[in-house]
């Protein structure tokens, strides 16, 4: 038995090393596996089946709550550090109008869609309903890092927030494979849209290494130090926020990620925004593992499908945001390429839209890396509106 936030935490670690190990095992029947149950899963729920046959012992430890308070701060500031403000001009209107129109279809599609659950099956809603939700609107309108500051904002309990994980995911791959699905009937979608592939649109030539890092002792102890540094000073910021302007919905965790949002926003535009492609995605995606794994102790899977219309609430949520985007895409006859890659990164994330991307054309792989990172930088008040909407019907109906 491990018990011990500094010895489960060990083991969650190695944990994660066995999970990724294996994703990069040729063998077919593993390769199965993850196509069926992606490894972002795995990560949330063996930490719970290690739990609940007895090898660990969380009892009134709350690594969770540590490993929140101080790595999710980091992890957002490197995300939206990495925005290249100075190229969201560059590539055109059309792409940022259908990403920010999706972003609003996630907004309003999660109390729509919780309006018409509630109304089909009312007794399966309560007034704590929308805290769960509240996190899939994060991370479809940014990402995982979005998904978990809301998280620790509106503190679902840990079986909700367990339905929660499993419809975005769930929802999230089967959108990937639809969009993906299209692109061989672009061509007839665009004749129907009246657009056309424009290549002048792209005029973002922008690369950055996302995968291979050189790490040295020095911009290692920079990463580390420049985001701690936020991490603390976003924190004390947070707390004199909250404590002064008083709004009761507006708690400290909401101030602490806005003030590391806008300070990572900020500093992309200085030299310091190297620190994003040295190496600071890849730190911040290993420190947002952490955090997912040890929320994974605390989640029961006895209780995991125990309210199956969430599926039904999410399939009519994603409907609202595809629709909104299609819409308006064929207003301003955007082609398809433009509204896929917008879609996913809302719904996704930077490795997904750029497979959306690299599968449409390799041109297009800078415009998905730029606009899944616009989703970080506004995906956890994005998420926070739709929630307040969401507060507002379930208690309302």
């Amino acid at each position: 038995m491990i018990k011990g936030e500094l010895s489960i935490f060990i083991s969650l670690i190695i944990m994660l090393a066995g999970i990724f190990y294996l994703t990069k095992l040729h063998s077919r029947l593993i390769k199965l596996v993850f196509s069926v149950i992606p490894p972002l899963l795995f990560c949330y729920f063996l930490p719970s089946l290690l739990v609940e046959n007895g090898i660990f012992e969380i009892g009134n430890t709350d690594l969770n709550g540590t490993l929140a308070k101080t790595l999710l701060p980091f992890c957002i500031f490197y995300f939206t550090l990495g925005l290249p403000i100075s190229k969201l001009k560059a590539i055109g209107r059309k792409p940022i109008i259908l990403f920010l129109v999706g972003a609003l279809g996630v907004i309003l599609g999660g109390p729509l869609s919780l309006m018409i659950s509630h109304y089909f099956f009312p007794s399966e809603f309560n007034a704590e309903s929308y805290k769960g939700m509240a996190t899939i609107a994060g991370s479809w309108i940014g990402g995982t890092a979005n998904q978990m500051a809301l998280n620790a904002i509106f503190l679902p309990k840990a079986d909700e927030l367990a339905k929660a994980v499993t419809v975005d995911v769930f929802f999230g791959e089967t959108w990937l494979a639809i969009l993906l699905f299209l692109i061989p009937f672009q061509q007839r979608l665009n004749q129907y849209l009246k657009a056309t592939f424009d290549h002048c649109d792209i005029s973002a030539h922008w690369e950055e290494d996302l995968t291979v890092k050189k790490f040295t002792f020095n911009n290692l102890i920079q990463i580390l130090g420049t985001g701690l540094f936020i991490t603390v000073a976003s924190t004390y910021a947070g707390k004199f926020l909250a404590e002064t302007i008083g709004i009761t919905f507006l708690n400290q965790s909401f101030w602490t990620f806005l003030v590391c949002t806008i300070a990572g926003i900020g500093l992309g535009l200085s030299p310091i925004r190297k620190l994003y492609s040295e190496g600071g995605d890849v730190i911040s995606t290993l420190f947002l593992y952490f955090i997912i794994a040890s929320i994974g102790l605390k989640i029961s899977l006895s209780h995991l499908f125990s309210t199956p219309l969430l599926l039904f609430t999410g399939f009519i949520w994603i409907s609202i945001h595809g629709l909104a985007i299609f819409v308006v895409g064929k207003w301003i006859k955007a082609p398809y390429h433009y509204m896929a890659i917008a879609s996913q990164a809302n719904v996704g994330g930077i490795a997904s839209t750029s497979v959306i991307a690299t599968a449409i054309s390799p041109m297009l792989a800078p415009l998905g890396v730029i606009l899944a990172l616009l989703g970080y930088a506004i995906g956890t008040y994005g998420g926070y509106l739709s929630a307040i909407l969401m507060q507002w019907v379930s208690q309302t109906y």
